[in-house]
């Protein structure tokens, strides 16, 4: 038996096979204070759940539709998560959301088994999903780091702990085999020769345009950015905070049918030209010429980090390097701790075999990911089996603890929502039973 701590978001995997109809984009699950829920986001969000537990909706129309009603729930406490956390003025860095979008879109591509299947089950491109997303990544984030502070200050008792364990031991399972695991991440960066030649390539792109050629030509010629590329760099009317924040300041700042000067954020150079804006929310297009990164700059990413791990020769060494050199800025402050990995269901595939062999209290060779190069270190392997009292007492008292942390979030979030104009509209699709 597996016990969480409730979710306030549940996160898009992927969709089941059935059709997405556009009408769906008009229709209002809830209001939450003045913020709506949309039933295509409520049923995107059922289709991931329906993904991971195997149910077909139209052979099973009653659990799918407990699907939908979990789902709509989840996202307006989501929105009244997000609005206590604002008045509480928690933030989640820029760099911290990107990271997880990314580590989202490999879940998504893994589990549907390639980036085609990847976009079909999404029903768009994935540089599509990523910019739409980006906003919900945000929530999510903010959520999670306003309810964890909330129930940090919980704690659990030994008596509790060993009343959990009797409460529920017929139905926890086996433990799986554990892998207690840091590891250090340089990213591959463009050189200042790369960003160079980017910033020179967008610059002559922005004359030609000033010499006549359209914007939405120059688009669909130069930009690296196909999607939006192929509709003259349009990307639509989206609000606020939807966009890296370089790029964001930028379109809520230049006056609208001006073209800007190179503006740089962490995907390279873009030319930006805004053609409408309405309070939070904006039209605009862009050009966008990457920063490539060269065989030169990974060679350059790994002789360093090859070179740290020459520097390596106890657990202090690898923390001290961690905090010193990693780019994972989530692991990084913990020196470099990911938690305890189930290689069974670890995501990242490139370092499963690496974690799984290596020698506990050693830094591995550089290893290569989507993220960069890595240093992977395995404090200690912890064998699965049969849950007992003795053995498993670190996970049977967090598991207690995560119970109680549920339940006093559950009474929480149902007072906090008395406290806000929430109306919920009848869910009206095809597999619903109204």
């Amino acid at each position: 038996m597996e016990i969480k701590i409730k979710k306030t978001l549940l996160i898009l995997l992927f969709s089941v096979a059935f059709s997405q109809e556009e009408i769906l984009l008009d229709k209002v699950s809830a209001v939450v204070g003045g913020k709506i829920v949309l039933l295509s986001d409520v049923v995107l969000a059922a289709n991931a759940l329906a993904a991971e537990q195997r149910i077909n909706p139209t052979t099973n129309p009653n659990e799918y539709n407990n699907l939908l009603l979990k789902s709509s729930e989840s996202m307006i406490e989501q929105l009244v998560i997000i609005k206590m956390a604002e008045v509480d003025s928690v933030e989640v860095l820029d760099k911290d959301i990107d990271r997880a979008l990314e580590r989202q879109i490999e879940n998504i591509i893994s589990q549907a088994g390639g980036k085609e299947e990847a976009e079909m089950a999404l029903g768009r491109k994935i540089s599509d999903f990523k910019r739409s997303y980006r906003d919900d990544m945000r929530g999510k984030l903010l959520a999670e780091k306003y309810t964890s502070s909330l129930t940090s200050g919980i704690s659990i008792t030994r008596g509790e702990v060993i009343s959990f364990y009797n409460t529920f031991k017929d139905s926890i399972g086996p433990f799986p085999t554990l892998y207690k695991t840091r590891h250090l991440l340089l990213e591959i960066k463009p050189s200042e020769k790369s960003l160079q030649e980017a910033l020179t390539k967008i610059q002559n792109i922005r004359n030609e345009i000033v010499n006549g050629l359209s914007f939405e030509e120059a688009a669909k010629k130069y930009s690296e950015d196909k999607q939006s590329g192929e509709n003259g760099g349009n990307l639509g009317y989206v609000p606020r905070g939807t966009f890296v924040q370089e790029f964001d300041r930028a379109v809520f700042t230049l006056d609208p049918n001006v073209l800007s000067e190179p503006i740089k954020t962490q995907f390279g150079y873009h030319l930006i030209e805004v053609l409408q804006r309405s309070g939070e929310k904006v039209n605009a297009r862009h050009i966008l010429i990457s920063a490539n990164v060269s065989e030169e700059d990974k060679n350059l990413t790994y002789k360093k980090t090859a070179s740290i791990v020459k520097e390596i020769k106890n657990k202090d060494d690898f923390i001290l390097k961690v905090k010193e050199f990693s780019d994972d800025t989530t692991s990084g402050p913990k020196g470099g701790y990911m938690g305890m990995i189930n290689l069974d269901q670890y995501q990242v595939k490139e370092l499963v075999d690496v974690i799984k062999n290596i020698s506990p209290n050693t830094p591995s060779a550089p290893v290569l990911t989507g993220f960069g190069y890595h240093i992977v270190w395995v404090d200690e392997k912890i064998e699965g089996g049969p849950a007992s009292l003795d053995k498993n007492w670190l996970d049977l008292e967090q598991m207690a603890l995560n119970q109680k942390k549920s339940d006093w979030y559950s009474n929480w979030i149902e007072e906090i929502k008395l406290k806000f104009y929430i109306k919920r509209n009848p869910l009206t699709y095809p597999q619903i039973k109204n």
